[in-house]
């Protein structure tokens, strides 16, 4: 890889407060051959109503660093803060979403959508009206009584949105989403994602080997060395929304796409 492009800092958020604020954390797996450094000083900061997009090549500590986020993983050294307090475990203040959105297979649309409530015992009107709601802005309202398995893969990646959405958290993390879909399906959902968050203005933190989407969907483009991860570019997209289809042949569009594609070019 060769060497990084020199860093160009994103300022437009700079007096939003941070929704997301990673201090200087490490993270250090024990293997039976010895200690592996995965994440390196990393620091970040995500401020409310921002979309960033970590890019990196695999093994970088990209889905690492989701999982310290969201309270599944406690760093080795340094810590994280969402909203301003620190994260000790998972919490109903953060939205995850995976490669494979896991739905249970026995439970209708609607039930795998209301799981997060039924986990907390919120199990109330207000939140089987706001399940439905989630599902006509994900476009399934007319399957809330369907099975999983009677629903396509890009169906299912809905799903699994609006179960994230469900409890209304602050911050949304998402490990390549749309990975393990087709071309098309992929493009039309990362234009549904942008639709939502620009409805909602969540907090989000987005993990993809994509450098296309991550211009399309990103107000910033974190991009991670190889491991141990290092952050070596904060790059701002400087782009007008809702960006389209149309966006990805405009020159400034493939200018940023040439611009970020450098880190990765042997």
């Amino acid at each position: 890889m060769s060497g990084p492009a020199p860093a160009v800092l994103h300022t437009g958020h700079a007096a939003a407060p941070a929704m997301l604020h990673v201090d200087h954390v490490s993270v250090t797996y024990k293997t039976r051959r010895g200690a592996i450094d995965a994440v390196s000083d990393v620091t970040l900061t995500i401020a409310d109503g921002e979309f960033v997009t970590i890019l990196g090549p695999s093994g970088c500590g990209k889905s690492t660093l989701l999982k310290l986020a969201a309270g599944l993983l406690q760093p080795s050294r340094g810590h994280l803060d969402v909203a301003g307090q620190r994260i000790s475990g998972p919490s109903r203040d953060i939205g995850v979403a995976f490669q494979k959105p896991t739905l249970l297979p026995w439970r209708t649309v609607l039930d795998n959508v209301l799981l997060p409530s039924e986990t907390v015992g919120l199990i109330t009107p207000e939140a089987i009206e706001r399940a439905r709601a989630l599902l006509k802005v994900v476009g399934l309202a007319d399957f809330a009584d369907n099975y999983p398995n009677e629903l396509s893969g890009g169906m299912q990646q809905r799903v699994g949105l609006a179960r994230m959405l469900q409890r209304d958290p602050k911050l949304l993390l998402m490990d390549e989403p749309f990975a393990a879909l087709d071309a098309m399906t992929r493009e039309a959902l990362t234009l549904e994602l942008q639709r939502i968050w620009m409805r909602d203005r969540k907090s989000v933190l987005f993990i993809t080997h994509s450098i296309p989407e991550a211009v399309l969907l990103s107000d910033r483009v974190l991009v991670m060395s190889a491991r141990p991860g290092r952050v070596v570019e904060d790059f701002a997209v400087d782009l007008p929304r809702p960006r389209t289809l149309e966006t990805l042949t405009e020159p400034a569009f493939v200018a940023a796409t040439q611009h970020l594609r450098r880190h990765f070019i042997s």
